[in-house]
């Protein structure tokens, strides 16, 4: 990594350059093992030798998180289970004079501490971060835990690079066509939760197949369709800005109550905008369903959407409730605006739950 060369080393010849490279295998590992995160970064970049020792080392496992967002800074977030409240972060940035830079700069927020490394961006930062990703994930061999991509060719190296990952993010602002993010969830496996900003629109795209993560949010689904839903085994959708009618939220009901489809629903959440007045709207998603609206004892008040995040459901007068053969409950309630326009904007709650015996 060429830039890497630029910002930590000085331009004199090999063999002089930095003596300590030199020692032998058993003193360079040692000197390793007793360096910080970033300490141990830096010195595996110095030379292929040293990155070779390092890799050695059993490290704790290390979480990494790669952070891009349109028009800012690219940062490196890396923490250790053994160091709670201490981040490690390596920031792209040109907000700084060239000579200035490489620099470390401290931050202390109440218990925690950042340690920062900012490098320059030198008009190539997003291919310099996915090197120094690729080379942090190699001397910790920890893979990347969470990414946040803003632009397609960020997509095309996560998948090449890490086809599964934990957690996947595509920012707010970030313009991604609808059919490259279809064609590289042929080749991506999300495992925890997978989280949309917005897409590149294409009003006349819409995505019949489901997306392989157990936990989605989007921010603007109004391209996720019903079969993309039933196809799906998920756990837990939200769902704003959707396109989903009065029609398509019965039959989520139906399949549901079957049990041939959404087998592991515990929680969907859909904003959208109808036409109808509440209580035709009401009566047409539970068209042709047995259900009650008797308070049940018991309803858990909050969701784990996933390992980072617990979400605290609202407190409702209403709740309707339908049953399935093996127990289990779906609990529905919602929430409504009247708009301009006699439109009218949804808030529709679905939870699914059982009683403890």
């Amino acid at each position: 990594m060429k830039f890497l060369e630029t910002a930590f080393l000085k331009k004199s010849k090999p063999k002089i350059r930095l003596p300590v490279l030199q020692l032998p295998r058993v003193v360079l590992l040692e000197c390793i093992e007793n360096l910080d995160v970033l300490e141990i970064i830096i010195f595996s970049l110095l030379s292929k030798r040293v990155k070779s020792i390092a890799e050695l080392i059993r490290w704790n496992l290390l979480e990494i998180r790669l952070l891009y967002d349109v028009g800012g800074p690219i940062d490196i977030c890396l923490n250790l289970s053994t160091h709670p409240g201490l981040t490690w972060i390596i920031t792209f940035t040109n907000k700084k004079k060239l000579k200035e830079y490489p620099y470390f700069k401290s931050f202390l927020t109440g218990p925690k501490v950042d340690h920062c490394l900012y490098l320059q961006d030198n008009g190539n930062a997003i291919e310099d971060s996915k090197q120094m990703a690729e080379h942090i994930c190699e001397v910790f061999r920890s893979p990347i835990h969470y990414i946040q991509i803003a632009e397609e060719s960020q997509i095309e190296w996560i998948v090449k690079f890490q086809p599964t990952i934990r957690y996947f993010c595509i920012c707010k602002d970030g313009t991604i066509p609808i059919e490259t993010f279809n064609r590289a969830f042929k080749n991506l496996k999300v495992t925890e939760h997978f989280w949309l900003g917005t897409i590149a629109k294409n009003e006349e795209i819409r995505s019949m197949k489901p997306i392989p993560s157990p936990s989605i949010s989007m921010r603007n689904s109004c391209w996720f369709t019903l079969p993309s839903i039933l196809k799906g085994n998920y756990s837990n959708i939200i769902l704003d800005g959707s396109k989903l009618t009065s029609k398509d939220i019965n039959a989520i009901l139906k399949e549901w109550q079957l049990g041939s489809k959404l087998r592991n629903l515990e929680y969907l959440k859909i904003e959208t905008i109808t036409l109808l007045d509440i209580v035709s709207y009401i009566h047409e998603i539970f068209k042709d369903l047995d259900w009650t609206d008797d308070e049940i004892d018991g309803r858990p008040l909050t969701i784990k959407i996933h390992d980072e995040y617990i979400y605290t459901l609202p407190q409702v007068q209403n709740v309707f409730n339908i049953m399935r053969r093996d127990g289990m409950i779906l609990s529905i309630f919602l929430h409504y605006d009247i708009l301009e326009g006699e439109k009218m904007k949804i808030l529709l709650h679905l939870q699914v739950w059982g009683q403890q015996t």
